[in-house]
């Protein structure tokens, strides 16, 4: 054999050795796409996480990740290997082309050498990725977009709320041999109420420190001025105080973030105030005299309503010494 064959066939074993070193995806067990975003046709969901409330750094500006604002609330995460016959522009620009078709409105997007130098692949990707609690115990998915990356951040608003998604897709390296995918949807939420209350005694000190303070104990469904059954032990520790001080009276006001319109704010927040108001006299026996119930709407923001967390701290009840 000469040279050449011999050169041939040294490159084609190579070649048949990195295609066996090569990994072949697996469908993640009893996970499934979710149902705003779904995969690219072909693509297996190798994995997934899950996460009831956590919080995710979300572009919305030309300056990327570097002026990046968190949403708090649910985040799914998802890890696909695309086709191999595809490339990694074309699975791409196919989420594009889907999410635009859904309704999302692109906040920020990058590709290739633009995505490096805002630093996507690398440190966004290692806090925004690496912490999801990921099901499978295999390939770390942050480690598998570690070549050429495109990205795109996106919003849905619907019904008065917003849904993001994030979307990493990489070209092939020597794990995969193909596109992979990372895609987190996060949809803002409160948290389980009712696991913080302020009892009396910081009711009664802040109310001498500063004449008031703000309450996040007290929760309503979206839209709606009747009290949620996790609201009732900081209901309880409102009352304690007032039964404590039989002189003291106070104003019950309530707050709303910017979303909807002010007149109709401005009744939901007087509805809610005075169902605080209806609460704590006919379950706690405090007298009607003692209590004032106003609603200012989204008139006093303590934060911008430009973010989910800023509407978030927005909504709120707070005790007012009168």
């Amino acid at each position: 054999m000469n040279a050449r064959h011999l050169g041939s066939g040294l490159l084609l074993l190579l070649a048949a050795a990195a295609a066996q070193a090569q990994k072949a995806p697996t469908e993640l067990r009893g996970a499934s796409d979710h149902p705003l975003v779904s995969r690219y046709a072909g693509a297996v969901l190798q994995d997934a996480a899950q996460e009831g409330f956590a919080a995710v750094a979300v572009p919305a500006s030309p300056r990327g990740p570097d002026q990046a604002a968190a949403v708090e609330g649910r985040v799914n995460a998802y890890f696909y290997i695309a086709p191999k016959e595809r490339s990694a522009l074309e699975v791409f620009r196919n989420y594009q082309a889907a999410l635009a078709q859904a309704g999302f409105t692109t906040l920020y997007t990058c590709e290739m050498a633009a995505c490096d130098k805002a630093g996507i692949k690398d440190r966004f990707a290692s806090s925004v990725v690496a912490p999801r609690k990921w099901q499978a115990k295999g390939i770390p998915p942050a480690g598998s977009i570690d070549r050429d990356v495109r990205f795109a951040s996106a919003r849905l608003s619907r019904n008065g709320q917003d849904s993001y998604v994030l979307l990493f897709v990489a070209e092939p390296n020597s794990i995969w041999g193909a596109p992979a995918v990372v895609q987190l949807v996060v949809e803002p939420a409160a948290m389980e109420g009712g696991k913080v209350v302020v009892n009396t005694d910081a009711l009664r000190k802040a109310l001498g420190a500063e004449g008031r303070i703000a309450l996040y104990g007290i929760y309503f469904d979206t839209g709606k001025s009747v009290l949620k059954p996790e609201s009732r032990p900081q209901l309880a520790e409102m009352a304690k105080l007032l039964q404590a001080q039989p002189a003291l009276k106070v104003h019950i006001v309530g707050h709303t973030d910017n979303q909807g319109t002010v007149a109709g704010n401005l009744a939901l927040s007087q509805q809610r105030a005075d169902a605080i108001v209806g609460a704590l006299v006919q379950e706690h026996h405090i007298d009607a005299k003692r209590l004032s119930a106003r609603g200012l709407a989204s008139f006093a923001p303590v934060a911008s309503n430009g973010s989910e967390a800023g509407r978030a701290r927005n909504r709120r009840v707070e005790l007012v010494e009168q």
